[in-house]
C-alpha cells in the first residue's frame, strides 16, 4: 500500500482523485457532525431558499431573506438583518458512529430569545426548505456505499462461479458460462428495471437498499466471471498448482489460496472501475422512482425530486449539485482505477521519452567511469578501431558510440538504467559478426535499436549507419522502409513470434501483400512454398495451412528465417535464435544461416550466450559486458589470444571434455 501511494502521488490527476474520494467518504462517515440539520428537517417558509452564508467585513454572516413571489420563489435579502455563523454549535442530538450521544455540529446559527433558529444554507434549500448540504451529505451514505457493497457481492459471486468454471472445466464450465451468457444477453439497465419492477414498490429504505444491491450484483457478475474463468483456466496448468494437487489439497483451497492471489491485481482494478458503474445504476433507479424512497435520501432520489423541469434549474441552479458530485465521483474512480492498472500492469504504463544528446551522454560516461575507477577503453586489446564513415561501401552497418538508457518507474522515483554505454563496431558486407556476452550485457538492446524497435521509455544516443544512412535521424515512417525489406530480425523464442490465430499461409500472404498489394493468394503461396523449401521445412505446401502450435521450435525458427528472406533483406539480425532449441536443432539452424549467407550474400549479426557456437559461425566476434564492448576481433584472435580479463573468464568457464577428470586428479595429488 505504501508503494501504491507513492506511485499515485506521481500522477497528479489520480492523486487529486484519491483525495476527493477520501474527503467524500469522510464526509459520509461524519455526516451528523458536518451537517447542520437532519435531511428531513423542513423550513416550509423557505422553499427554494438561496444560499445565505456570506463573507462580510464583520466575518461570516447568515443573511435573512424574504420571498417576493411565491410563484417563482424570488427572494430578496433584508438589509442589515443577519445572524452570526458559529462553529461547533449545539443542535439536534445524534449518535457518533452509532456509539454515543452528541449534539455538536460543525456550524450553524444560535437560537434567538424565542428559541427560533434561522437556517444557514450553504447550498440553498429544496422545495420543502430542507438544507441541500445536509441532504447531500446524508445522501452520500447510500450513493457511495451501494457501489462498494454491490461490487463486493458481485465480485464474490464472480470469483466463486468463475473459479469453479475455470478450474474444473467440462460440464461445470459449460453450465456456468451458459448462465452467465444469459444474463449478458440482456442489456444490463433493462434487466435491472425488469427485476426491480417485479418487486413491491412500497418498501422501506433498508429493504430497498438490500434489494437494489442484490439486483446490481446479480447483473454485474457475469462479465467479471468470464474474465476470471479464462485466467484461472491458464493458471491451473502452472506447476505450483499441479504440485498442490499432488499434495492432496482440496480444490476450493487451491482456487482461493493459490490461484486467486495470482490475479489480485485484476480484481483490484476491476473493483475500482465497477464501483462508479453501480453508483450510476442506483442513481438511475432512484431517478425513475424505483430506487430509494422517503424518508431515506440518496443523490439519485434528490435528482428525481428536485430537477423536475428545466425552468427549475435556471431559477435554482444549486439543485444540480448532486449531478456534479456524481460526475466527480465517477471520474475520480476512473482516474484512480487507471493509475492502479498502470501500477499492477506495467504494459499500460506510459513514460515520457527523454532526449539525450551525444555530448551530454559522453561526458556522463567519462564521469561515471572516473567515479567507478574504470579506466578501460571501450575496446580492449589493440587500438580502438575507427568507425566506418557514411560513405564506406564495404561496410553495411556501422555503430558509432551507441548508448541506450531506460527510464524505469520504481516505488520511490524515476531512475535511469544504462543498458548500453557507448559501443562502436562495423559489420562488413557478406560477413557474420557474432555478439556474445552474459544476460544483461546489452546484446539484444543494442541490436533492437538498429531497426528502431526500442520501447517508449528508452532513449537512444549515438549514430547507427546503415549503408551510409544514419538510421537515428529517420522518422518512424522512414524506418518502415528499412524494417523487413532491408533489415530482417529473428527472435529468440520462435513459439512467441507468431500470432496463434493465424496459419502460416496467411502470415506469408499478409507479408507479400505489404510488398505488392496486387499479388494474388496463389502467387503468394507459391513464393512461400519455395522459401520454405529453401530453409529446409519438409512438405511446405501442406504445412502452409498449419497453425504455429502444430510446429516444433526448430521448424518455427526456419519459418522465421524464411519470413526474413521473403522481403529480400540484406542484413539479418539473429537474436539468440538457438536459445529455445536442443543441441542438434541448434546446429542445424547455424548451418542453415551459414548456407543462406553464402547464397544470398547476407550480412548477419548473430547474438548468443554460447561463445563456442559463435566461434563456429562468425567471421569476427564482439564480446560485451555491462553495456560496453570488452573486446572485438576475429574468431581466432579472440579464442587464441584474448586481451580482456572478461573474455578470459568467459573462455575459462566453457565446459570441456575431460575437465572433471583433470580437476579430480589435481585434487588427489594435492
Amino acid at each position: 500500500m505504501k508503494n501504491e501511494l507513492r506511485f499515485i502521488k506521481r500522477k497528479p490527476i489520480a492523486f487529486i482523485s484519491l483525495i476527493i474520494l477520501v474527503v467524500l467518504y469522510l464526509f459520509m462517515i461524519f455526516a451528523e457532525f458536518l451537517s447542520p440539520y437532519t435531511p428531513t428537517k423542513t423550513f416550509e417558509q423557505n422553499t427554494f431558499h438561496p444560499a445565505n452564508i456570506k463573507v462580510t467585513a464583520k466575518g461570516l454572516k447568515v443573511c435573512e431573506a424574504r420571498v417576493l413571489n411565491r410563484i417563482d420563489w424570488d427572494y430578496a435579502y433584508v438589509k442589515d438583518l443577519t445572524h452570526d455563523l458559529k462553529f461547533f454549535v449545539h443542535g439536534e442530538s445524534y449518535k457518533v458512529l452509532g456509539l454515543f450521544n452528541c449534539d455538536l455540529h460543525l456550524f450553524g446559527t444560535a437560537p434567538d430569545e424565542n428559541g427560533n433558529v434561522y437556517p444557514a444554507y450553504l447550498f440553498g434549500a429544496d422545495n420543502l426548505g430542507r438544507d441541500m448540504l445536509s441532504r447531500i451529505i446524508y445522501g452520500s451514505r447510500i450513493s457511495l456505499t451501494i457501489g462498494f457493497v454491490a461490487t463486493a457481492v458481485s465480485l464474490l459471486i464472480a470469483v466463486i462461479f468463475g473459479g469453479l468454471a475455470g478450474f474444473f472445466g467440462g460440464k461445470t464450465d459449460w453450465t456456468i458460462m451458459r448462465i452467465a451468457e444469459f444474463f449478458m444477453l440482456i442489456p444490463g439497465i433493462y434487466l435491472i428495471l425488469f427485476l426491480r419492477s417485479l418487486l413491491n414498490t412500497k418498501m422501506d429504505s433498508g429493504t430497498s437498499y438490500i434489494i437494489i444491491t442484490l439486483i446490481l450484483a446479480l447483473v454485474g457478475w457475469p462479465g467479471t466471471a468470464r474474465t476470471l474463468r479464462g485466467m484461472i483456466h491458464a493458471i491451473k496448468r502452472e506447476e505450483f498448482v499441479m504440485n498442490a494437487e499432488l499434495e492432496g489439497i482440496p480444490s476450493l483451497v487451491i482456487i482461493f489460496k493459490y490461484i486467486i492471489p495470482q490475479i489480485s491485481s485484476l480484481l483490484i482494478v476491476s473493483t475500482t472501475l465497477s464501483i462508479p458503474g453501480f453508483i450510476m445504476s442506483e442513481t438511475t433507479l432512484s431517478y425513475i422512482g424505483l430506487g430509494i424512497a422517503d424518508p431515506a435520501v440518496s443523490w439519485g432520489s434528490m435528482i428525481n425530486r428536485e430537477i423536475s423541469t428545466l425552468s427549475n434549474l435556471s431559477r435554482y441552479p444549486w439543485l444540480l449539485i448532486p449531478v456534479w458530485l456524481l460526475l466527480l465521483v465517477t471520474l475520480a474512480f476512473n482516474f484512480l482505477g487507471d493509475a492502479l492498472r498502470d501500477y499492477y500492469d506495467p504494459y499500460h504504463a506510459v513514460f515520457g521519452k527523454r532526449k539525450l544528446g551525444i555530448r551530454n551522454y559522453e561526458s556522463g560516461m567519462k564521469k561515471s567511469r572516473r567515479d567507478e575507477g574504470d579506466e578501460r577503453n571501450v575496446v580492449v586489446g589493440g587500438e580502438v578501431s575507427e568507425v566506418a564513415r557514411a560513405g564506406d561501401d564495404d561496410v553495411i552497418l556501422s555503430m558509432k558510440n551507441v548508448a541506450v538508457e531506460f527510464e524505469v518507474l520504481t516505488a520511490n522515483e524515476r531512475r535511469v538504467v544504462k543498458a548500453v554505454r557507448g559501443i562502436s563496431y562495423d559489420l562488413h558486407r557478406g560477413e557474420i559478426l557474432g555478439i556474445v556476452g552474459e544476460s544483461g550485457s546489452g546484446k539484444s538492446v543494442s541490436t533492437t535499436a538498429i531497426p528502431g524497435l526500442l520501447p517508449g521509455n528508452a532513449s537512444l544516443s549515438g549514430h547507427i549507419f546503415y549503408d551510409g544512412i544514419d538510421l537515428t535521424k529517420l522518422s518512424q515512417k522512414e524506418l518502415r522502409e528499412y524494417r523487413g525489406k532491408k533489415i530482417g530480425l529473428i527472435f529468440q523464442e520462435p513459439g512467441r513470434s507468431f500470432d496463434p490465430l493465424q496459419n502460416i499461409g496467411s502470415v506469408f500472404f499478409e507479408l507479400y501483400q505489404n510488398i505488392d498489394p496486387q499479388i494474388t493468394k496463389e502467387d503468394a503461396m507459391n513464393k512461400a512454398e519455395e522459401l520454405l523449401k529453401e530453409v529446409g521445412l519438409p512438405d511446405p505446401k501442406s504445412r502452409l495451412q498449419n497453425f504455429p502450435h502444430q510446429f516444433s521450435g526448430g521448424q518455427l525458427q526456419r519459418i522465421g528465417i524464411a519470413l526474413a528472406l521473403a522481403q529480400g533483406c540484406e542484413l539479418l539480425i539473429a537474436d539468440e535464435p538457438t536459445t529455445a532449441l536442443d543441441v542438434t536443432i541448434s546446429m542445424q539452424i547455424v548451418g542453415l544461416l551459414s548456407e543462406l549467407k553464402k547464397k544470398h550474400n547476407l550480412s548477419i549479426l548473430f547474438i548468443s550466450h554460447d561463445i563456442d557456437l559463435v566461434k563456429n559461425i562468425s567471421d569476427r566476434i564482439v564480446v560485451m559486458h555491462n553495456g560496453i564492448i570488452e573486446e572485438q576481433g576475429t574468431s581466432k584472435e579472440v579464442f587464441e589470444n584474448p586481451k580482456a580479463e572478461y573474455t578470459k573468464h568467459l573462455l575459462a568457464m566453457r565446459p570441456q571434455f575431460g575437465q572433471h577428470y583433470t580437476l579430480q586428479k589435481a585434487g588427489e595429488q594435492k
